[in-house]
């Protein structure tokens, strides 16, 4: 399934109702904010690294995505001009809000190619893609800030070596996005690759639920349940943004979820995206659902910006006029979800699974 007229409509409302809170990167003192509620390190388990290969980074987004609405429109949300490289200013830009907010950690991620039958690179087929070199050079560039998040597909012939490769290299997660790696993570022949990732120690985050910033096939994919052969083989596996689907969506996976909490405690989930204008009935599902909501871990799929007008109606007045307010995208997720209600140890539960005291 490419980008589809549900797709179009959901971009067309997501920029046109956030253009209006974007402007230029938070400015101060340069001081890190504090939230005492949390009591431990506080980490974003979901933030995406993004480029276009300037300044020889390897990075590569399609014709495609660059014309998608919502390339133009986090360019103007993080400050980074039109004209000039994106790739230094992105990381630039990230940094910046990352210091400045209460976050004291972030899990940041690589995106692998799709391969073919044979495990051979599908690069005229593949919309964005980030090296894990890349992704490793930039957070040895800042080990204070970034855990890094490699990404393998497990449909690359050489993935178990790229696996090793990058846990000795200081990968602590792995990611898979089945729907725009066309990967699907249930089939059977991956399971010596599952097998390997548990044996390194190395956490596997997997896309779950719907998805509208890139061109996806088999939306089928991110059904949790093709999540238990990972399981089955041992490994920890982070159900990224919890098997939701949009208000725009069909699919929904939350159930799925659900049912695999009850049976597999190494099974987590992520909030990342969860509190955007078009996931409004996501977290207060969450909230409703304690099984699921003791294994979330708190995320914000930056640069992908959270909106407190999706809950207007759930917070006061005051505590919406400053998130709207806010501008520094971490600092608006994390504050947003607290006052929606999800409880402290959501917050440090992304630290704890990482061994970060």
């Amino acid at each position: 399934m490419n980008v589809s007229r549900r797709s179009f409509l959901f971009n067309g409302l997501y920029s046109g109702l956030l253009s209006g809170l974007a402007g230029s990167l938070l400015t101060g003192c340069g001081v890190r904010r504090k939230l005492p509620t949390t009591g431990g390190p506080l980490v974003d388990f979901h933030v995406h690294l993004f480029g276009i290969g300037d300044g020889g980074t390897g990075c590569f987004l399609s014709d495609e995505q660059k014309t998608h609405a919502n390339y133009r429109f986090l360019r103007e949300l993080l400050g980074i001009p039109k004209q000039g490289g994106l790739d230094r200013a992105y990381v630039d830009a990230l940094v910046s809000q990352l210091r400045l907010s209460a976050v004291d950690r972030a899990v940041l991620m690589a995106q692998d190619k799709r391969y073919d039958e044979m495990g051979r690179p599908l690069d005229e087929d593949t919309h964005f893609y980030v090296p894990n070199d890349y992704l490793l050079a930039v957070c040895a560039d800042h080990p204070d800030l970034f855990v890094p998040c490699v990404s393998v597909n497990p449909q690359r012939r050489d993935a178990i070596d790229e696996l090793e490769r990058c846990a000795e290299a200081g990968a602590r997660v792995l990611k898979v996005h089945p729907p725009t790696q066309v990967v699907d993570p249930g089939a059977k022949r991956y399971r010596p690759f599952y097998k390997r990732v548990a044996e390194l120690d190395v956490i596997l985050m997997v896309h779950t639920g719907t998805e509208h910033q890139s061109s996806v096939e088999h939306v089928e994919w991110g059904d949790p349940a093709r999540l238990r052969l990972a399981l089955d083989e041992g490994c920890t596996v982070i159900a990224a943004h919890s098997g939701f689907g949009s208000v725009l969506d069909t699919d929904d996976f939350f159930d799925s979820l659900e049912a695999l909490v009850l049976k597999y405690p190494r099974l987590y989930c992520d909030t990342g995206v969860l509190a955007s204008l078009t996931r409004f009935r996501t977290l207060p599902r969450l909230l409703a659902n304690e099984a699921v909501l003791a294994r979330a871990v708190h995320a914000s799929d930056f640069p992908f910006p959270s909106n407190a007008l999706a809950f207007w109606n759930k917070i006061a007045t005051t505590e919406l006029t400053a998130l709207l307010e806010e501008r520094n995208l971490f600092e608006r997720d994390l504050r947003l979800k607290l006052a929606l209600g999800l409880p402290a140890e959501t917050f440090t539960r992304g630290a704890q699974l990482l061994g970060l005291g």
